[in-house]
């Protein structure tokens, strides 16, 4: 074993203990020995690994020339501006490899969807499924079936997910994206169904309690709706939207007074929602009309 992967193993150790120490020895030996591209490489690594990109870019930019490793390093360097969303730059490095691996796919497709360049984005996942490599995560399904569900191809949408959910088992993220889909699709007992299943797997988000809420009121299930909403309210309390779905539903039921008391509650959180001071008005005007209301 010569100095430099002695130095390496000293290096691995410390990084499990003091990452700046490590940091140091490192620096240390790159003064000393320039251009040696394992070292610049694990500098690199391990600024990236603290999610210090810019750092570990400058790193990977020196190794790069003299490194025998040429597309691990352009991936790396890749993934670090897709982590500061620096989408343009990351698929220009991809795009300079020449190897691929359905993790280069997913990365390129994700930026190209940064970029809005969904067609593109959808063409380059295909293309990873169409040359039969080994999935090992859901992910690239579903990410596909988000991409179809944006254009409202919601067959598509549905068959990825599909797919997804026989390779890879039941998941939260894959029953909510198909309650959305049938959601739009008017399907409002299915678009139920599922979305009563994500809740059983855990989604627990401001955006899918208020989808859940909406589903429950189509099929008559108005309790059930109301409290989804109000915990939706409740976990993004700045958000307008779930404080007008129940405000409409309150009023569509005659229930006046608890839409002035959730709309009051709205107008403080957001004072200049124009929706929600329409809806205000509203109220005011029913229950100056119906004073016993």
């Amino acid at each position: 074993m010569d100095k430099i992967d002695n130095i390496l193993w000293q290096v691995k150790y410390e990084m499990k203990h003091n990452w700046l120490q490590a940091r140091n020895i490192l620096r240390t030996e790159i003064e000393a020995n320039p251009g040696n591209a394992k070292l610049l490489t694990t500098l690199a690594d391990l600024y990236q690994s603290k999610r210090l990109f810019r750092k570990a870019i400058a790193e990977y930019q020196k190794a790069l020339p003299i490194s025998p490793h040429r597309n691990a390093i352009l991936y790396r360097i890749g993934n670090c501006f897709l982590a500061l969303n620096e989408y343009k730059l990351a698929f220009s490095y991809y795009d300079q490899l020449q190897d691929d691996f359905p993790e280069l796919f997913y990365n390129k497709a994700f930026a190209l969807s940064k970029l809005n360049q969904p067609d593109e984005a959808i063409e380059t996942l295909e293309t990873m499924f169409s040359l039969n490599y080994s999935i090992s995560s859901e992910m690239p399904y579903i990410f596909l079936a988000e991409l179809h569900y944006t254009r409202l191809e919601f067959d598509k949408t549905i068959h990825y997910l599909d797919i997804a959910e026989n390779n890879f088992g039941k998941k939260g993220s894959i029953f909510y994206l198909r309650g959305l889909t049938y959601f739009n699709l008017k399907n409002w007992l299915k678009a139920y169904i599922e979305f009563q299943n994500a809740d059983k797997l855990k989604v627990n988000t401001a955006h899918f309690y208020k989808n859940f809420g909406l589903a429950c009121e189509k099929i008559g299930k108005t309790n059930q709706a109301i409290d989804l909403l109000l915990k939706s309210i409740k976990m993004a309390p700045l958000d307008s939207g779930s404080y007008i779905e129940l405000i409409k539903i309150y009023l569509g039921h005659e229930r006046v007074i608890e839409a002035y008391t959730i709309a009051q509650h709205a107008k403080r959180n957001i004072p200049y929602s124009i929706t929600i001071s329409m809806l205000y008005d509203q109220i005011l005007q029913r229950m100056n009309r119906n004073p016993e209301a």
